[in-house]
């Protein structure tokens, strides 16, 4: 059959032509009318999202009770900053809530984000306050190493968890010997945490190539394109 309109050949399932969705001829000059279609599906309008203007409300709150605590500060005792100490847990409680509660994100997205996210919090709480680097030496490093480990055990109990977090293993492996790059650096005094949380890496590294599905080892020849 051939459409009128368009001039295309339509197979002869269809007796509207699929795209001008007139009516087509057959071949013996007939006027086909009836239309065989695609269901018309009627486009719902998206309701306004509510989460936008929590989100919102969310910043505004923070950036007032940040806003709030340093004028106090100024305006009182000067000699101890304690809103230096205020601002990170503000800004932390405010990443939980808006990106690890309120976000549709992917799960080791939301890991990721926290032991970041949390990581900032202490090692700025640290540097404010001017004590040894107790967030560098013990805190971070192990937190590292929970979030490695919480990452693997998702993975081992999903069916195609391996593939589905492969990236943020491999970005948590990464991760892993960052508490070395400090102890380097001079903002780490504890060896052995950032010695442990670097072969735990490691070691997570091995433990992900040999236990893993072929599909996972794909990926991982993919990712580093070799």
């Amino acid at each position: 059959m051939r459409c009128e309109s368009c001039g295309v050949s339509v197979d002869p399932a269809h007796k509207a032509c699929p795209l001008c969705r007139r009516n087509v001829q057959g071949k013996d000059g007939e006027h086909l009318t009836s239309h065989s279609w695609y269901p018309v599906y009627e486009a719902a309008e998206e309701q306004p999202a509510s989460s936008s203007l929590i989100s919102k409300w969310l910043t505004f709150l923070a950036v007032s009770v940040m806003g709030i605590a340093v004028l106090i500060n100024l305006l009182g005792n000067r000699e101890a900053w304690w809103s230096l100490t205020l601002i990170p847990c503000v800004l932390y409680a405010w990443l939980s809530v808006r990106h690890t509660l309120m976000s549709r994100a992917h799960l080791g997205s939301k890991i990721i984000v926290q032991l970041l996210g949390l990581s900032a919090m202490l090692l700025w709480i640290n540097v404010a306050n001017g004590t040894t680097y107790w967030s560098t030496g013990y805190v971070i490093p192990f937190l590292m190493m929970a979030a490695t480990l919480l990452i693997t055990v998702i993975c081992c109990s999903r069916k195609m968890g391996w593939r589905e977090f492969s990236g943020y293993l491999l970005t948590l492996n990464l991760l892993g010997i960052v508490p070395l790059l400090l102890y380097a650096v001079g903002m780490s005094n504890v060896l052995w945490t950032a010695v442990a949380a670097a072969v735990y890496a490691l070691l997570t590294f091995g433990g992900m190539c040999l236990i893993a599905d072929k599909g996972f080892r794909q990926e991982m020849k993919r990712r580093f394109h070799f």
